[in-house]
């Protein structure tokens, strides 16, 4: 997998990390030595999901009219991060998990038009997102697997404006060529570890949804090595 990588010191404010090369999921952390291997889909360690991955508005708890982002079967993606009692935060940090899920959902599925992933991101946000799943969709792949998000810490900068910064740990995530169903099983490795540090901005057009609006990728991130 390719990422722009940038120093820790980098505002989010001022800088956003964009590949036009991105996979979601293309190594899980194996680098190019010969230990990556191809999988059949049914003998590939995949777990499943029995969300349907049918693209059905649900109205959330907060009266919001949100499209779905449930994940096709064979791709698992788990948030390790409590809540914290602010109520701001923990907005932030529930939207973070949908936009996460939705770019990973429009991959998965091989749809550039899945409305999901619009509705949670805007400007560059939006823009990273799209590149992606464009990646995945012209490389023939799909994410599968599990992918496993944690370390969040969010903060307030303004009124309306938040940063969140958090872990993504690939290990278990492949990459499965989506007209064979084979999946690329790779090794654990630094390249693993990745960490995002995100703007989020709330949309009042939204209904107030907390949508990503920048985001920083440090790749090889050995602060989040678990």
């Amino acid at each position: 997998m390719t990422r722009s990588s940038l120093p820790n010191s980098v505002p989010i404010a001022v800088v956003f990390a964009l590949s036009g090369s991105l996979l979601l999921a293309a190594c899980g952390g194996g680098g190019s030595g010969g230990t990556d291997k191809i999988q059949s889909s049914d003998t590939a360690a995949a777990p499943s999901t029995t969300a349907s991955a049918t693209p059905t508005a649900t109205t959330s708890s907060d009266g919001v009219k949100r499209p779905s982002t449930a994940l096709p079967a064979g791709l698992s993606v788990t948030f390790d991060w409590p809540k914290t009692g602010d109520a701001t935060k923990d907005a932030v940090l529930n939207d973070a998990e949908q936009y996460v899920l939705s770019y990973n959902r429009a991959a998965a599925l091989s749809d550039l038009n899945d409305p999901a992933y619009g509705f949670y991101s805007r400007d560059q946000g939006l823009t990273y997102a799209r590149a992606q799943i464009q990646a995945n969709i012209d490389g023939g792949w799909a994410p599968t697997g599990v992918d496993h998000y944690y370390q969040a810490k969010a903060a307030i900068v303004r009124t309306g404006a938040v940063t969140l910064s958090y872990c993504e740990d690939q290990s278990k995530a492949y990459s499965k060529n989506v007209k064979t169903g084979k999946v690329n099983i790779t090794t654990s490795s630094i390249n693993s570890f990745i960490q995002y540090n995100v703007l989020f901005v709330k949309d009042d057009g939204s209904n107030g949804v907390w949508q990503a609006s920048q985001v920083v990728v440090i790749e090889k991130a050995a602060q989040c090595e678990e």
